[in-house]
C-alpha cells in the first residue's frame, strides 16, 4: 500500500510496467483485500498490454480464484487489440486455473484447440505441460497421455506432470513405469518432486522393493533432506514402521513430519503410539490447525482405544473452528465424513446419547451416511430396539442401511428377524435396493445360526442371479456358503462350493475341515488338512482346533497327538483352552484316562495366567470318566471343578450320573442333595430347533 501511495503521488500509477510490478506485489501480499486493490489498479489503467493481463490472471489463479481468472481471460479475448492478445504464458495460466476447477474441463478443451490453432503448440513446452497438467488434474488421463506422446519437446517438469497425473488418478503402476522410462531410457535426472511423486506411488501399491531402490537413489543424489517425509510415508504404507521411524529419527518440531508419523501409526493400527506422539511431540491444536484432514484419523484412533476425553477435545476444536472462514468451507464440503467420524467415536466410547446429539445437530442436512453411522452406533451398544426405530424412520435407505440392520439382528441373537428383513429388502419395501456381497454373507450367517439349509440355498440362488460369479470369485462369500452348508449338514454342497472357489484363504480351508470334523468324517477332514499344508497355506489356531476335533470325534489319537506336536513345533503356535479340550476329549473317548489326567496336571502347571480356567477342559475330563465309569477319577475331577466354581450345575449332574451308572445310588442321591442345598443353577435348559416347511406342524 505504501508503494502504491508513492506511485500515486508521482502520477505513475497508470504506467503499465509499474502497475504490473505493483499487481505482482499485491498478489504475493498476505493482506486480505490485496487482490481487490490489484483489480482496482488494473481497472484504472487505460492502456493495457498482454503482460498486465497475464499478471492479474496469474494472481487470481495462484490465489485459488479460478472463476475470476477465467472471467478476466474472457474479457481479455473480447478486447481484440493487437497488444492484448494472449500469449503462451496466458494460456498456461488459464490451463492451471481450469486444473483447479475440473467442472470447466470442456472449456479447457476448447482453449486447448485455440492454442493449437494459434500455433503455440505442440512446440511450446510451457503451454504443452500446462495443458497436460490440466487434463491430469481433471482426471482425463487418456487425453493427458495422448498430449504427452505428441509433444516433440519435453522437460523434467513435463515428465513430473505426467507421472503425478498417473499416481494421483489411481494408476500408480503406469506412473512407476513412466518414472523408469524417464530415468533409465530418457536419462533425465529426477528432482525432489519426481522422487516424492514416485514414492507416493510406491506407497499406494505397497511396492516396498522399488521404494527402497528410490530411497537408495535419494541418498546417493543428496536429496534425502528434502524427501524424508515422502520416504517415511512410503515405509508406513508398506508396513515397515521401524524403517519409517529411523528415517524420521531426530526430526523434531516439524509439523509435516508429525502429521506423517500420526497418519502412519494410525494406518498401521498403532493407535497408542499415534496419540502418544501427539501428546509428547506435538500440540494437538497446532496439528489440527495445520491440516484439517488429520481430524478423521485422530477420531478413529480415539474410537479404537475408547479415549473419550481426547475425542471431545477434537470435537471442541471443530466447534470453535467453524467461526474461521478457512474451516467453514472445509466442513461444508466434507461434513458427512466428519459427522460420521464423530458419531462413530462417541458410539465406540459408549456415549450413545452424545452420538445422538451430534446426529441431531446435523438435522435437517443429514446425509444418509449419518443415518447409517447412528444405526450402527445403536447396534454396537446393543440397543437393537432403538436401532429398529431409527431404521424405520429413515427417509431413504440404501444397501448399507439394510445390511447394517440385518447384521444387527443376526449378531444380537435374532437371526429369524434378520432373514425376515432380508426378505423385506427384496420386496416392495426395499424400493429396488439390491444386496451386495456383505448383505448375502450376513444372510448366510443367519442361516448358519439356524442350520437352515433351505433358506441358505435360496440366498445362494439369489446370489448367483444378482452378483455374477460372486460365489466363486469372492473368498468371503464362498467361505460363508461353505460354513452355512457345513453347519446345515449339506457337506456335498459345501464341497462343491469349495471346489469352485477360485481363491481360498485359511478361513475357507478351516471351514470345510471343521464341517467334515463335526459330522464325523475325520479321515476326510485330515485329508483336506494335509492338502492345505501341501499347497502352502499356513494353518492357524482355529485350523488346528478343527483338525483335533476331527481326530477326537473319530478316535484318531495318534494322528491327533501328531497334529498337536506339529502345531507347537513347526508352526510355533501356543495351545489354547480349545486345543487342550480337544486333546482331553480325544484321549478320554478311547479310555486313555491316565494319560489324559497327566496332561491335565501339565496344563495346570503351565497355566499361570489363568487362560485355561473356564472349566471346559475339566468338563471334558469328567465326561470321559462318566463314559468309562471311572468313579475315583471322576470324583477328583468334580472336586477340582467345584473348588474353582466352574460349571457347577453340569458338574453335579455329570458326577451324579457317574455314580448312577456304576450302581452307587446312595452316592448319586447325596450329590443331588448337595446340589440342591448349594442352590446354584448356572445353566439354562437345553433347546433344540428344527426347520420345517411352511404349513407343516
Amino acid at each position: 500500500m505504501n508503494r502504491h501511495a508513492q506511485l500515486i503521488k508521482l502520477g505513475l500509477e497508470t504506467n503499465p510496467i509499474l502497475a504490473t510490478q505493483l499487481i505482482n506485489h499485491y498478489a504475493s501480499s498476505p493482506t486480505p483485500n490485496s487482490l481487490t486493490h490489484a483489480h482496482q489498479l488494473f481497472d484504472q489503467i487505460t492502456t493495457k498490454d498482454t503482460i498486465l493481463w497475464t499478471s492479474l490472471i496469474s494472481a487470481y489463479t495462484h490465489s485459488n480464484f479460478p472463476l475470476k481468472a477465467l472471467k478476466l481471460f474472457s474479457l481479455m479475448l473480447s478486447q481484440r487489440h493487437p497488444n492484448q492478445l494472449p500469449n503462451h504464458f496466458v494460456f498456461a495460466t488459464i490451463a492451471t486455473a481450469i486444473a483447479s476447477s475440473p467442472d470447466h474441463l470442456p472449456l479447457g478443451q476448447t482453449i486447448h484447440a485455440s492454442v493449437i490453432k494459434s500455433g503455440f503448440m505442440p512446440n511450446n513446452v510451457v503451454a504443452g505441460t500446462a495443458f497436460l497438467n490440466m487434463y491430469s488434474k481433471c482426471g482425463d488421463m487418456l487425453c493427458a497421455r495422448k498430449l504427452f506422446d505428441e509433444m516433440p519437446i519435453r522437460n523434467l517438469v513435463t515428465w513430473n506432470a505426467i507421472i503425478a497425473g498417473y499416481v494421483h488418478n489411481g494408476m500408480e503402476i503406469g506412473g512407476l513405469e513412466l518414472f523408469f522410462r524417464m530415468k533409465c531410457k530418457e536419462f533425465y535426472v529426477p528432482d525432489e518432486f519426481s522422487v516424492a511423486t514416485v514414492l507416493s506411488g510406491c506407497a499406494w501399491v505397497q511396492n516396498l522393493l522399488l521404494g527402497m531402490q528410490v530411497h537408495g537413489y535419494v541418498i546417493v543424489s543428496g536429496l534425502e533432506a528434502n524427501c524424508v517425509n515422502s520416504i517415511a510415508n512410503m515405509y508406513f504404507h508398506c508396513g515397515e514402521v521401524v524403517c519409517a521411524e529411523r528415517v524420521l529419527n531426530g526430526i523434531k518440531g516439524d509439523v509435516v513430519s508429525g502429521l506423517v508419523k500420526i497418519r502412519g501409526y494410525i494406518l498401521n493400527q498403532r493407535y497408542n503410539v499415534a496419540l502418544k506422539c501427539i501428546a509428547l511431540e506435538c500440540d494437538i491444536f497446532e496439528i489440527l490447525h495445520s491440516d484439517d484432514t488429520i481430524i478423521v484419523p485422530i477420531l478413529t484412533a480415539c474410537a479404537k482405544l475408547s479415549l473419550l476425553k481426547i475425542g471431545k477435545q477434537v470435537h471442541s476444536y471443530l466447534i470453535t473452528s467453524t467461526n474461521v472462514s478457512r474451516n467453514v468451507h472445509w466442513l461444508e464440503e466434507d461434513g458427512a465424513i466428519i459427522g460420521n467420524a464423530l458419531i462413530d467415536m462417541y458410539s465406540k466410547c459408549g456415549s450413545v446419547s452424545v452420538a445422538r446429539k451430534v446426529f441431531d445437530s446435523r438435522f435437517p442436512t443429514l446425509h444418509i451416511t449419518h443415518w447409517n453411522s447412528m444405526l450402527w452406533g445403536y447396534i454396537h451398544n446393543g440397543l437393537i430396539e432403538d436401532a429398529r426405530t431409527l431404521f424405520e424412520n429413515m427417509p431413504v435407505k440404501n444397501v448399507v442401511s439394510w445390511t447394517t440392520m440385518i447384521s444387527g439382528y443376526v449378531h444380537t441373537g435374532m437371526p429369524q428377524e434378520g432373514l425376515g428383513l432380508l426378505c423385506k429388502m427384496y420386496s416392495n419395501e426395499g424400493f429396488g435396493v439390491d444386496g451386495n456381497c456383505l448383505t448375502f454373507v450376513v444372510g448366510l450367517e443367519a442361516c448358519s445360526y439356524l442350520t437352515d439349509a433351505g433358506r441358505g440355498k435360496q440366498i445362494h440362488s439369489k446370489l448367483i442371479r444378482t452378483l455374477i460369479s460372486a460365489d466363486t470369485t469372492n473368498v468371503i462369500v464362498g467361505t460363508a456358503l461353505v460354513d452355512t452348508y457345513c453347519k446345515s449338514g449339506c457337506l456335498n454342497y459345501a464341497q462343491r462350493v469349495f471346489d469352485l472357489m477360485r481363491e481360498r484363504n485359511v478361513v475357507a480351508w478351516t471351514s470345510i475341515i471343521m464341517g467334515y470334523a463335526i459330522h464325523g468324517f475325520g479321515f476326510r477332514a485330515l485329508e483336506i488338512f494335509k492338502n492345505m499344508t501341501e499347497m502352502g497355506f499356513e494353518p492357524n489356531k482355529v485350523t488346528f482346533v478343527a483338525a483335533l476335533t476331527a481326530c477326537s470325534h473319530c478316535g484318531l489319537v495318534d494322528e491327533g497327538l501328531q497334529n498337536y506336536k506339529l502345531m507347537r513345533e513347526k508352526y510355533r503356535l501356543i495351545p489354547s483352552e480349545y486345543h487342550y479340550t480337544c486333546l482331553i476329549d480325544m484321549l478320554g473317548r478311547v479310555g486313555r484316562l491316565e494319560e489324559a489326567w497327566g496332561l491335565m496336571e501339565e496344563i495346570e502347571d503351565k497355566d499361570t495366567d489363568g487362560a485355561c480356567s473356564s472349566g471346559t477342559i475339566w468338563a471334558a475330563m469328567l465326561g470321559a470318566c462318566r463314559l468309562h465309569g471311572n468313579v475315583e477319577m471322576g470324583r477328583m475331577v468334580a472336586r477340582k471343578m467345584l473348588e474353582n466354581k466352574k460349571h457347577v450345575s453340569k458338574t453335579y449332574i455329570t458326577l451324579s450320573n457317574v455314580y448312577s451308572e456304576s450302581g452307587m445310588w446312595n452316592e448319586a442321591y447325596r450329590v443331588r442333595e448337595s446340589w440342591r442345598k448349594e442352590g446354584e443353577v448356572d445353566e439354562e435348559p437345553g433347546l433344540s430347533r428344527i426347520c420345517t416347511s411352511p404349513g407343516v406342524s
